[in-house]
């Protein structure tokens, strides 16, 4: 009689599972920084409902990610679920108060992406991944952070240098989300032909 040695990693918790959504993510994210740089008289409106939208999409991806998460360590799965809905709240605000301040704008622009950054971060340091994938979900949540900074600490006294600056990193952003998402998917196709039926019982 035969038997197949089971694969360690279930379709739950295998990187293929949430890369998919990172592809869409990372996708959205070059798209509407394109949009906001290319765009020849870009409105406060126009750049807070682009961000909202794109901090929205994040949160809901890290969201339908978390649950896919290993429950070891304890303190992964939730704290990437209050991340992801910090940066969804950072969106809707940014929707629902278009006519806000270019400061206040610019901040909770940067706190959703400080707050995908550092779950991206908690989910390479956090989780069993290979060392491909752990390595680009740490430079995404790099990218991300690094973006967020940039975005509060240098605000711009102008609506052209903010559409411009977070434009840029929004691309950058959605770049590392795009690599990240293509190395997980070649760790689980590499994974999976790892699993072979074992020989016959004697």
């Amino acid at each position: 009689m035969s038997r197949t040695v089971p694969n360690p990693a279930s379709p739950a918790t295998s990187p293929a599972g949430w890369s998919g959504p990172l592809v869409a993510l990372g996708i959205l994210s070059l798209v509407l920084g394109v949009i906001v740089l290319v765009w020849p008289e870009a409105t406060l409106l126009v750049v807070a409902i682009t961000f909202g939208l794109q901090l929205i999409a994040a949160g809901a991806v890290r969201l339908s990610v978390s649950r896919d998460l290993p429950s070891d360590p304890g303190w992964l799965r939730p704290v990437s679920m209050g991340l992801g809905v910090l940066s969804i709240v950072a969106g809707v605000i940014c929707l629902f108060r278009p006519n806000a301040s270019l400061f206040v704008i610019a901040i909770f622009i940067a706190i959703g992406w400080i707050a995908e950054g550092i779950a991206a971060l908690a989910q390479g340091f956090g989780s069993d991944r290979t060392t491909g994938t752990r390595v680009f979900l740490i430079v995404c949540g790099v990218v991300s952070i690094i973006a967020g900074l940039v975005v509060a600490i240098f605000p711009g006294s102008s609506l052209v240098l903010l559409a411009r600056l977070a434009g840029i990193m929004l691309i950058l952003i959605g770049i590392a989300e795009i690599v990240a998402a293509f190395m997980a998917r070649r760790a689980a196709g590499t994974g999976s032909t790892g699993s072979r039926p074992a020989p016959a019982a004697a």
